[in-house]
């Protein structure tokens, strides 16, 4: 079994370096990469062109290839944003040349909160700066010289982006200080982020799809930081953990990605660290007790994180693009197929919402123990800060609560040209004791954190100057303030961004003409439902083994409920439409449910036949997360404009952390599962 799992790894990066030696003949050499949250004002029109020319982001930092192959679909929808991209990408197309630079001076109201995504910075910090250099000796081959360096408590200089990268768009080698993001959400990402700073890395991966479904991949290597907190043979031992992450991802249809990531922590002193052992390990089952007893730390070889993602853009007379991420840790009672302490995170992104609006909403969630483990015991983290979701960062250090955050962000341009740029962010910790608790970890009276940033931009010739503002309070309940100024050197345009803002009425009619004709084209639906839900809900009590769990019967109760629901879908193929959905029901306390794969076959004029997959989030005592499924009929137009539909639903293994006053049997998780029929009218507009 071993072997097979080591071949199978071996003839899957054989199969990547195959696609992509047999692409060769039209690639166009190494692609270097856009920054990654150190030019704010940049890399929000980029991710605008990638909605507008229908390329999901599942990863990050954004390859320049990645923005070519949006920009020809974009410039119909946006000629003036397109054209201050494209500006801005020159500096990429020479044989040397500096690609980023910005510096930052600020004065701070004291405060260690760390700043969300900045690599480890602290609120007090007085200045910071970053830098990017290239210089390509060919094609194959791409040399970058970066850095992010920052004051304040606990400043340091990281070599961020400083690597040697080698291939060309199908298979590329990245050896060095690269950055990486494995989630479709902008603020955050519960497996890898920029909340750290950057580890030394070799890195495997594609900068264009490969093949007609579009396929993505990426696979790394990492060296942590120090720690001398690495349980092995009941001691503890130190040195450099590793890390390595793997992307896998398609895009079968255009404008809608989904990939499977995952991260594994091993290594590290005296403990097992070969690749080998890696390999067979890669999807072993966790090792648990078969009792209440403590776990075995030495037979376990990795700390463990995997996640689904999916990202769908709409053409939509307001494009968008909606997306999710579900992650969890190890898995749940040795099930390959069922997961523990899980996450659920999702957004919307309007790049032109009522024209003029830049709008991005997002919220995550997560269950007890993320970022923290048994032997590795400073859990993922680098240098004391988390590998991913930032808000985790905003807790006691080692405590395993989970939370809850959300963020909106709006931007705009004035008519002069300059920029202002809102985000706001809340966090709030769960107030429950759960496995924080069983670790003997002290009850934190965390209160609800939040942080406003204002940000006002001027472009000037090359370069954007400005002010930005942060002001919130701590999950302790003490408030910060910090006030900075900083210069980047984006290839700001006055001239340019004005015209942006202020483009004459004839190319504004065609633009919002194009957008219209690309929803007609795709024969865009959008839609409510409204109608009843009912089945049985249960309750799995769980157990470490299959005579415990059926020790104790599953506890059921017939739920009914009012539904609705709000999606959108377009055609694909000639009879088949792919969307996105959230349902909303209230089984005896809310069950909100998002559909990343909503397909809908068109059997005939009225009649069509679905099926679906997604991820639910169950407000029980503590909050449940898990997957679900299911298959429908609709009848198409029973009214003009109204479809009426039946599905059937099967939520699975939702499950929960159990609170200290839960019946216990030695599991510290329960999950609900539930078969329920829905009867709703949609109304399409």
């Amino acid at each position: 079994m071993s072997r097979g799992r080591c071949g199978a790894w071996a003839a899957t990066l054989l199969l990547a370096a195959g696609l992509g030696a047999s692409c060769t003949a039209r690639a166009s050499g190494a692609s270097p990469y856009l920054p990654l949250n150190l030019s704010p004002g940049i890399e929000r029109k980029i991710e605008r062109v990638l909605i507008l020319g229908g390329q999901p982001v599942l990863t990050r930092p954004v390859p320049v290839d990645k923005v070519m192959l949006a920009l020809p679909k974009a410039r119909r929808l946006d000629r003036a944003l397109c054209a201050e991209v494209e500006r801005y990408l020159d500096r990429y197309f020479r044989s040397a040349g500096i690609t980023h630079a910005s510096a930052e001076v600020a004065a701070a109201k004291h405060s260690t909160t760390t700043l969300p995504n900045e690599r480890g910075e602290r609120a007090d910090s007085p200045w910071d700066a970053s830098a990017a250099a290239f210089y390509r000796p060919g094609d194959y081959l791409l040399l970058t010289a970066g850095g992010v360096g920052y004051g304040g408590t606990d400043s340091r200089f990281n070599p961020a982006g400083t690597m040697a990268s080698l291939g060309d768009e199908y298979v590329q080698l990245d050896a060095g200080y690269r950055d990486h993001w494995l989630s479709p959400l902008s603020d955050s990402s519960m497996l890898l982020s920029t909340e750290a700073p950057t580890l030394p890395s070799v890195t495997l991966s594609n900068q264009r799809p490969i093949g007609g479904l579009g396929l993505e991949y990426e696979f790394f290597l990492a060296r942590m930081s120090y720690t001398n907190q690495i349980v092995w043979r009941n001691a503890l031992t130190a040195g450099y953990p590793r890390l390595f992450g793997m992307h896998l991802g398609i895009q079968p249809v255009d404008g809608w990605a989904i990939s499977g990531n995952g991260t594994w922590q091993f290594g590290g002193g005296a403990r097992p660290g070969s690749l080998g052992e890696l390999f067979k390990s890669l999807f072993n089952r966790t090792a648990l007790p078969t009792s209440t007893g403590a776990p075995n730390a030495d037979s376990r070889f990795a700390n463990r994180q995997v996640s689904i993602t999916s990202a769908y853009t709409f053409p939509a007379p307001q494009p968008f693009v909606a997306y999710v991420e579900y992650a969890a840790r190890d898995t749940l009672h040795g099930n390959r197929f069922r997961f523990r302490d899980a996450a659920l995170s999702g957004g919307v992104h309007f790049p032109q919402f009522f024209k003029r609006f830049d709008l991005t909403v997002e919220a995550a969630e997560w269950q007890d123990s993320w970022y923290t483990d048994y032997v590795w015991l400073e859990g993922m983290t680098v240098n004391g800060y988390v590998t991913g979701d930032w808000g985790a960062d905003w807790r006691t250090f080692g405590d395993a609560v989970g939370a809850q955050t959300e963020m909106a962000q709006l931007g705009w341009a004035l008519q002069s040209g300059d920029e202002i740029n809102l985000r706001y962010r809340t966090l709030q910790n769960q107030g429950y004791q759960g496995y924080s608790a069983f670790l003997g970890f002290p009850a934190v009276d965390y209160r609800r954190a939040s942080m406003l940033t204002a940000e006002y931009a001027q472009p000037r010739d090359g370069y954007t100057r400005g002010l930005s503002l942060d002001l919130g309070r701590d999950v302790y309940g003490k408030s910060f303030a910090r006030l900075a100024a900083f210069v980047r050197l984006d290839g700001g345009n006055q001239e340019g961004a004005a015209a942006n803002v202020d483009n004459d009425d004839a190319q504004q009619a065609g633009d919002a003409q194009d957008i219209a004709d690309a929803a007609q084209a795709a024969r865009l639906e959008r839609f409510v439902d409204v109608g009843a839900s009912g089945g049985r809900l249960g309750l799995d009590l769980g157990g470490f083994s299959a005579a415990q769990e059926a020790a104790t019967a599953v506890q059921y109760r017939s739920v009914i409920s009012p539904h609705l629901g709000v999606g959108v879908r377009r055609a694909v193929t000639t009879n088949g439409d792919l969307g996105v959905r959230a349902e909303f029901d209230d089984f005896h306390a809310p069950m909100v449910a998002l559909r990343i794969l909503d397909y809908r076959y068109r059997l005939d004029r009225h009649f069509a036949i679905g099926a679906f997959f997604g991820f639910a989030r169950y407000a029980g005592p503590t909050p449940a997360l898990g997957y679900y499924e299911g298959a429908g009929l609709q009848w198409r137009d029973l009214w003009p404009h109204w479809d009426l539909s039946l599905d059937a639903r099967v939520f699975d293994h939702v499950q929960r952390n159990k609170l200290p006053t839960d019946p216990q049997n030695g599991d510290p998780v329960e999950w609900y599962t539930m078969q329920a029929a829905t009867l709703y009218l949609s109304r399409r507009f």
